[in-house]
C-alpha cells in the first residue's frame, strides 16, 4: 500500500494525498518517510500549485500514529518523530508555488501543524481542528506553534494551545486559519482544484515573490521558534505526562496527569 499518493492534474496542479484512511490518515514512520520523500521530490521540480489532503472523508491528518508511538516512546523515537516531518514541512514552506491545504475532515495535533505550513486552506464545512498537543503531554513538534504565532498572533495561539482547543470550520475561518469553506455539494478536493486553477492564471514569478515576502515579513525570524520548539518537545516526549497520555489512549480511558 502506498501511504502517500501523488497525482498531477491539468495546469500542473499536483495533489499529494495522505492515504491511511483506516488510521484517520495518521502518519506512522513509513508514512512520515514517504511524505518527506515526496516533498523533497517536489522541491526539486515544483508544480504550479500543490494541494495537500487526506484520503476519505473523515480526517485530513490525525498527527502522528499513536499506536506506533505508544509501542516505542523512547528518546530516539521522539527525535525521529520530531525531525522527519518538521524538516519536510520547513521545506514545504520554502516551495515557490502556492500550497493549498484541502481539509476534507478532522485535523488533530500534527495534522493542524501540517496545515500551518500551507499557504492557503479550504475546509469542508464539517471539518474540525483539534489542538491536542497539551493533552498528549507535549508541545507542538512539527513547527506548529512558531508558525501559528506568525499566522494568528500570540494571543490566539496561546488560547488554542493552552486549552487543547477544538474548533469548527466556521471558527477557524473567523480567526483567519481557514480562508475558504467548501460550498455545499462540492468536494473539498474539487474546491481546492478550482482555487488552484484560479491561481495558475496569475504570474508564477509574482506569486513566488509575494509568498517569500509574506513569509519573511513577520517579526522575529521563525527559525528561532523552530529551535525553541525542539528544546521543549524532545524532553517531554516519553516523559511522565506523555506516557500517561499514550497509556490512556491504549487503555481507552481519560488520562490522569500528575500536577507537580
Amino acid at each position: 500500500m502506498s501511504f502517500i499518493l501523488q497525482r498531477t492534474y491539468e495546469n500542473d496542479v499536483v495533489v499529494l494525498t495522505v492515504n491511511r484512511p483506516e488510521a484517520r490518515n495518521a502518519l506512522n514512520l513509513e508514512a512520515q518517510l514517504a511524505f518527506a520523500a515526496s516533498i523533497n521530490q517536489l522541491a526539486e521540480n515544483p508544480p504550479a500549485v500543490l494541494i495537500l489532503t487526506g484520503a476519505g472523508d473523515q480526517a485530513f491528518i490525525a498527527g502522528g500514529d499513536l499506536n506506533e508511538l505508544a509501542a516505542n516512546p523512547s528518546p530516539e523515537a521522539g527525535e525521529q518523530l520530531h525531525t522527519i516531518v518538521k524538516d519536510a514541512l520547513i521545506k514545504l514552506t520554502q516551495l515557490p508555488c502556492p500550497v493549498i491545504g484541502a481539509i476534507n475532515g478532522h485535523a488533530a495535533g500534527g495534522g493542524v501543524e501540517v496545515l500551518s505550513a500551507c499557504d492557503l486552506r479550504v475546509a469542508n464545512p464539517t471539518a474540525k481542528f483539534h489542538f491536542v498537543q497539551v493533552r498528549m503531554g507535549l508541545t507542538s513538534g512539527w513547527g506548529g506553534v512558531p508558525r501559528l504565532v506568525h499566522l494568528l498572533g500570540q494571543s490566539v495561539t496561546m488560547n488554542l494551545m493552552l486549552n487543547g482547543a477544538s474548533i469548527d470550520a466556521a471558527e477557524a475561518q473567523r480567526i483567519g486559519f481557514v480562508h475558504r469553506i467548501c460550498p455545499d455539494g462540492m468536494s473539498t478536493l474539487d474546491a481546492a482544484i478550482a482555487w488552484a486553477n484560479e491561481l495558475v492564471q496569475l504570474p508564477a514569478d509574482s506569486l513566488a515573490a509575494l509568498k517569500a515576502l509574506v513569509r519573511y515579513s513577520t517579526g522575529k525570524d521563525i527559525r528561532y521558534g523552530y529551535a525553541k520548539e525542539t528544546e521543549h518537545f524532545l524532553p517531554l516526549f516519553g516523559g511522565p505526562s506523555n506516557l500517561e497520555a499514550l497509556n490512556a489512549f491504549k487503555e481507552k480511558r481519560a488520562p490522569q496527569f500528575k500536577q507537580a
